[in-house]
């Protein structure tokens, strides 16, 4: 009988604190794990191909700094085998967010858009930078 209800206690313990910690977690993170940034708010890239083989490239990256401003620069790869080869690049400047829409012809393959935000304060001194790929398309 000693076993039982010790073992009983046991589970119980173990069991009230998955429950605590998991809604620990809830509370601080509601459900969502993203990295912290010091000013950058916002990137994004995005990668379409059409049945001509046009592909469109597309991202854009905000920041918090009112009084800074932003470099965004894609890159369109292309998959050989092992590695990704840069095929194009296009930079944008800008203040408080930065865009840029592009489209370029491609050749049968699979390809990705790395987008690199970069951020910078008022006197032009780097603050930081994020580096993202969008999913790859197949041609």
């Amino acid at each position: 009988m000693k076993k039982i209800l010790s073992l009983i206690i046991v589970m119980s313990i173990l069991l009230s604190m998955g429950v605590q910690s998991f809604a620990a977690v809830n509370e601080i993170h509601s459900g969502e794990i993203s990295p912290r940034y010091i000013s950058l708010m916002s990137i994004a890239s995005g990668l379409d191909i059409d049945s001509l083989g046009i592909a469109e490239c597309k991202a854009n990256m905000s920041h918090r700094s009112s009084d800074g401003s932003c470099k965004l620069t894609m890159k369109l790869q292309k998959s050989n085998s092992s590695s990704w080869s840069t095929i194009a690049t296009w930079s944008k400047e800008g203040t408080y967010t930065c865009e840029n829409s592009k489209l370029r012809a491609v050749s049968s393959g699979t390809y990705r858009l790395c987008v690199i935000g970069k951020v910078y304060d008022s006197s032009g001194n780097f603050v930081e930078s994020e580096t993202i790929y969008s999913p790859t398309k197949t041609y």
